[in-house]
């Protein structure tokens, strides 16, 4: 599913729910929207053990952080910044280190590279 789609069902989730918000309350649901947003940009993830990490998922996905605004560290993982050029030769280096490389969701990837 593209980003696109990801945005517009979303949107269309947020925007329905709004409707059941009281009109008195809806910029501090907009308010809790941004600042959740704005909190797990500058926040790093915990630990994948850590008594947080459910907390800073629940905190990202209020903060609407989906498709190319979603973080790319995660708890429990780890981000590896290569150039593009290199990234195949990255990912070849990681498994044949015995490292799963992860795909989008967090799974390991099948051993052709496909995700």
């Amino acid at each position: 599913m593209n980003t696109a789609a990801k945005f517009g069902g979303l949107g269309a989730v947020v925007a329905m729910m709004l409707e059941y918000v009281p009109a008195q309350y809806d910029l501090y649901v907009a308010l809790l929207i941004i600042a959740c947003g704005a909190l797990t940009a500058m926040i790093p993830p915990p630990h994948a053990g850590s008594k947080w990490a459910v907390a800073y998922q629940v905190m990202t996905t209020i903060g609407l952080n989906i498709g190319w605004a979603e973080n790319h560290f995660k708890p429990g993982q780890s981000g590896v910044r290569v150039p593009l050029a290199d990234k195949p030769a990255a990912k070849q280096a990681v498994a044949s280190a015995g490292i799963p490389v992860l795909n989008k969701k967090g799974k390991p990837e099948q051993a052709n590279g496909n995700t």
